[in-house]
């Protein structure tokens, strides 16, 4: 796969790998001309796109010349790039199963035309097969080639999604563990504490590594908008970006970005006076959703694709009142019956295709309330919107 985000592929680039005869690898092939609209072309293709996904993911790039596997230079494409990415995504759609997230098609502009790059992702919702011609194939790219997956392949590969959520689920759990042990970045504020995870499953794949110094230069995205200025710093799990500094009673908050890929926002859920063992519920839910909007914005812009595991807990809050706007709710009968509120994950199918925030936060939020005795989050109207700036 090609050394830089989707977005970031350029002309430069591809005139680098021509100049420096770049060879074809798993992850990367060349292809002098773009699928023909044949039995052949449509054929081929498929069986492309299907074999990288079905292994570690990788790049094609259309309009880039061969020799024995290694770039030798550009052939312009000149085909109308719209109807051609139309006609390709059309394809995908109708003959690839199951229906594959996150791949990217680019134009880059070149003299006297433009070069095709396709995006493929590692997919966690596989095996895929495509289907032509009243037949299925399950293929996988080894090496340069591409073959048929195994009975044993095929086997792992429908197990892989399984194993890896598996993994993203005792990923969270030990994450708690450790927060309700006090082993965090500095120590908490006593008393209630919310955290918000997002754990894609490419980040328990052992493929999946961020750039931890090109992030730390800009962290911002990861401030949340009641810290009123932050700042950063590395550590062995990632980057670390909190508010600045912290007062004799402990730190509010923080935010883990996992190099691995993963994400945790951690904030002090009480009353800011100690005394009041009261719960702002405003707050406390604001926190969730922004964490929660906050890292599938993150995914996106990090190239992280597939599905992925979100997850909210409420620490420490036996004793704690619910403190709701008297409008709707009389707060001090509104407690929790336990410790330590651990919401049951929520499933997302694609972090680069999440659609509408609250379609995440709102459950989630649901049966926060509901711990605390209230049908819904009251945080949105009758109509599912949410009623905060």
């Amino acid at each position: 796969m090609l050394p830089v985000a989707a977005d970031r592929l350029d002309s430069d680039l591809l005139r680098r790998i021509c100049e420096e005869r770049w060879s074809e690898s798993q992850t990367l092939e060349f292809k002098v001309e773009v699928p023909a609209p044949s039995d052949r072309g449509s054929h081929e293709f498929l069986k492309d796109v299907c074999a990288l996904a079905n292994s570690a993911g990788g790049d094609i790039l259309y309009g880039v010349e061969e020799a024995d596997g290694v770039a030798v230079g550009f052939r312009p494409i000149r085909e109308a790039i719209e109807p051609l990415m139309r006609r390709l995504g059309q394809l995908l759609d109708a003959r690839l199963e199951p229906r594959l997230v996150g791949l990217v098609m680019k134009e880059v502009a070149v003299e006297e035309g433009y070069a095709l790059v396709l995006r493929v992702p590692a997919s966690f919702n596989g095996p895929h097969r495509f289907y032509f011609n009243g037949h299925s194939k399950f293929v996988v790219r080894s090496g340069t080639h591409t073959s048929e997956l195994t009975y044993e392949q095929l086997r792992m590969a429908f197990d892989r999604t399984t194993t890896l959520g598996e993994r993203a689920r005792a990923f969270r759990q030990d994450r708690l563990e450790l927060i309700l042990a006090g082993k965090t970045w500095r120590p908490l504020r006593p008393g209630p504490t919310c955290v918000v995870h997002v754990v894609p499953l490419a980040a328990m794949s052992g493929r999946q590594s961020i750039d931890i110094t090109a992030l730390a230069a800009a962290y911002t995205p990861f401030m949340f908008q009641d810290w009123h200025g932050g700042s950063r710093s590395t550590n062995l799990d990632g980057l670390l970006v909190h508010p600045g500094g912290a007062d004799q009673q402990g730190a509010m908050a923080y935010t883990q970005v996992f190099r691995i890929g993963a994400f945790e926002a951690v904030r002090h859920g009480g009353a800011l006076i100690t005394e009041e063992r009261v719960v702002p519920s405003t707050v406390i839910s604001s926190f969730i959703r922004e964490a929660l909007r906050r890292f599938l914005t993150g995914c996106n812009s990090l190239g992280i694709a597939g599905p992925a595991v979100a997850g909210a807990a409420f620490l420490g809050v036996s004793g704690y009142r619910f403190a709701i706007d008297r409008r709707w709710y009389d707060w001090q009968e509104a407690t929790a019956d336990r410790e330590h509120l651990i919401l049951p994950e929520t499933w997302i199918e694609s972090v680069d295709e999440p659609g509408d925030v609250d379609s995440v936060a709102r459950p989630m939020l649901d049966v926060l309330w509901q711990c605390f005795g209230i049908d819904r989050c009251l945080e949105y109207d009758a109509d599912g919107r949410w009623m905060r700036q």
